[in-house]
């Protein structure tokens, strides 16, 4: 049909929906041995009044670059926004609250920053957390690591309907990545911009926004995805610890279950799961199924490393974490006070450093 329709001369020859469009017709690889086995296949039909083009569309190609170009720029939008209504804001909800006893934890920057963390860290654990439960006790391999070619929104791939089931999980931790990416990439701005980080605190960031861009760009690992957002459990906790643990009696309670809720989490969440979600990733990628093909040995090599450091270090801050919880904890409870802890802290966001890691 084709043949004779490329051969016609006529316009009544040709199927009339055909005529002044570009056709594309996808050749995936499976579609067997009959399939037309090339990346490019051009019919063309020439005539006074019409142009016919019939062309197939590589399967590897990834689109959506310019949804995701302007989603992305939305978010940072968002979070720049945000941060800037709690810092104009400050006067009015900070009067609310008892001055702290160290200065810097009274300024509106840092204050904004705090609360700022917390809405993120909710918002990522909304998108994330659930995702992560469905894609560990009930998604098979195939979903927990795949990947989709429309960036915009990693939507279902065409020719694998298996992911129909999961399509609301996995595009849950393309948007939370989305979001989580941004706020990183954002931050870097803000902290820079207001003295709030040191040089290791944006050197920390750098390496987060360059592995969320990889992750997200080739809409791939979910399960990972979710379990490395899911850390941000614990982040409310701690900012809550942070913001009110030199403001008084008044707040000692707030601080105690605050601070127990957040060794909690960070075991559950940054050392067993981030733990177990490293080494199935790692297990996953020396059997070849972790990671498409068309990623770059680098970027492979990068993440690899990245996600491992990460496990390394939630592993390598869990005795300190836990002595610091111990002796400030019984500090809390004795004395009401938790000022030989923080003798040595400066305002260069350690705890958020910490939060993000």
């Amino acid at each position: 049909w084709l043949k004779q329709a490329s051969n016609s001369q006529s316009d009544s020859e040709l199927p009339r929906f055909l005529l002044r469009r570009q056709v594309h017709v996808m050749i995936f690889p499976h579609a067997g041995e009959r399939s037309l086995n090339a990346t490019s296949l051009n019919f063309a039909a020439l005539n006074s009044n019409a142009i016919l083009r019939l062309e197939s569309t590589d399967w590897s190609v990834q689109d959506g670059y310019h949804e995701l170009f302007v989603a992305s720029a939305i978010w940072v939008s968002v979070w720049v926004t945000l941060f800037y209504i709690l810092s104009c804001s400050f006067p009015y909800w900070i009067a609310k609250v008892e001055p702290s006893t160290k200065p810097h934890e009274n300024d509106r920057y840092w204050c904004a920053r705090n609360v700022l963390g917390i809405v993120h860290a909710i918002l990522i654990v909304l998108f994330s957390v659930p995702s992560m439960l469905v894609l560990v006790f009930r998604a098979p391999h195939e979903i927990q690591f795949a990947n989709s070619n429309h960036v915009g929104t990693c939507s279902v791939m065409e020719g694998h309907p298996e992911q129909n089931a999961y399509k609301f999980w996995l595009q849950a931790v393309a948007t939370g990545g989305l979001a989580f990416t941004t706020f990183t990439f954002a931050d870097i701005f803000i902290s820079l911009g207001h003295r709030l980080a040191t040089a290791d605190y944006i050197v920390h960031h750098i390496a987060f926004v360059t592995a969320g861009v990889i992750i997200r760009g080739y809409c791939m690992l979910p399960l990972a995805a979710s379990i490395l957002m899911a850390m941000e459990v614990s982040t409310p906790f701690l900012n809550w610890l942070m913001f009110f643990r030199h403001r008084g009696e008044k707040y000692k309670f707030q601080v105690v279950v605050s601070g127990s809720l957040f060794f909690a989490t960070f075991l559950v969440f940054r050392v067993i799961l981030n733990t177990y979600g490293t080494i199935d990733l790692l297990i996953s990628e020396a059997n070849g199924n972790a990671l498409p093909d068309k990623v770059e040995e680098w970027q492979t090599v990068f993440l690899m490393v990245a996600v491992t450091a990460g496990a390394l270090v939630q592993l390598y801050w869990l005795p300190g974490i836990c002595h610091a919880f111990g002796t400030s904890l019984w500090a809390l409870l004795t004395t009401g006070s938790m000022e030989k802890e923080e003798a040595s802290r400066t305002p260069s966001l350690k705890s958020e450093q910490l939060e993000e890691e």
